[in-house]
């Protein structure tokens, strides 16, 4: 009697729940883009690269560890768009995955199509020219008046630029190809874009020395590099990888990390290029 007493009430506080009730788990899909000494892949799987060692650091400090997806950066940011990925399970649950790409840099085009975890560094963009072209430019305006063209790897950061500017510019694929493409003989192209932090890499891929080009007298704004979580991600979730980040910092491992991989990235540099972002981004990090 007692038995059956119990099965009624377990009925009866059945029936009076809502119908939608569900509990939910949050789970973070990480993706990333191969991009040395960023990111470093071997045959498709991470292997190292000071984005990798400092996304383990925090995972430790959270508790957590995630499986990162390497592809195309492309195909990273649509996911990010695509925004989270809920499925539903057994008994009321429902599993909602929300994305995360490791290395982004923040513009002004992107700003509100994501949230954003950062900044792990700053990257600062640098014009250059063939070393055999005697011509100086010493501004940006100085490029569009010489009807200058340049090549450059498809990137949101470098047409931004260009377009703002009216400067005539051609995009690739890859760094690689755009570089390769300037320095051929005979090459309509007169300057490209590389960033600060993997100058040295770039070109030894593209089979040229660092003499091969010369650095414009032009000073340009640095990026942030940040994770870039898709638009739905609970801000409680971005807080604690917020949180992880700032306790890294005051451990001073960020730069360690970043160090080992990248030894002229001192503390002075990172001022001075945290100092040159663009106005509307440096009122979002502080």
């Amino acid at each position: 009697m007692k038995a059956l007493w119990i099965v009624s009430l377990i009925c009866m506080w059945a029936s009076i729940q809502p119908a939608h009730a569900k509990t939910y788990r949050h789970k973070l899909l990480v993706s990333a883009h191969p991009l040395e000494p960023f990111i470093i892949t071997h045959h498709g799987e991470v292997q190292s690269g000071f984005i990798v060692d400092i996304f383990h650091e925090l995972e430790q400090i959270l508790g957590r560890q995630h499986s990162v997806q390497i592809g195309s950066f492309a195909r990273g940011i649509k996911m990010l768009e695509k925004g989270s990925k809920v499925v539903s399970a057994r008994y009321r649950q429902t599993i909602v995955y929300h994305r995360a790409h490791l290395v982004v840099a923040q513009t002004p085009a992107r700003l509100e199509r994501f949230k954003w975890v950062g900044p792990l560094l700053y990257d600062g963009p640098v014009l250059y020219q063939k070393s055999k072209d005697t011509r100086e430019f010493n501004s940006l305006e100085d490029i569009k008046q010489s009807d200058a063209t340049c090549i450059t790897q498809h990137k949101v950061r470098d047409s931004e630029l260009y377009e703002r500017n009216q400067i005539p510019f051609h995009e690739t694929q890859s760094q690689v190809r755009a570089i390769q493409l300037l320095l051929q003989p005979k090459s309509r192209f007169d300057c490209t874009m590389l960033s600060l932090m993997n100058t040295r890499e770039v070109l030894s891929l593209a089979g040229h020395p660092l003499s091969h080009l010369k650095a414009m007298n032009i000073q340009l704004p640095a990026q942030g590099v940040y994770m870039a979580f898709s638009l739905e991600t609970p801000d409680d979730i971005i807080a604690k990888w917020q949180s992880a980040l700032e306790k890294l910092n005051q451990a001073g491992k960020r730069l360690e990390i970043i160090q080992r991989y990248v030894p002229f990235y001192t503390a002075e540099l990172e001022e001075k290029l945290r100092q040159s972002v663009q106005p509307e981004l440096q009122e979002e990090q502080e």
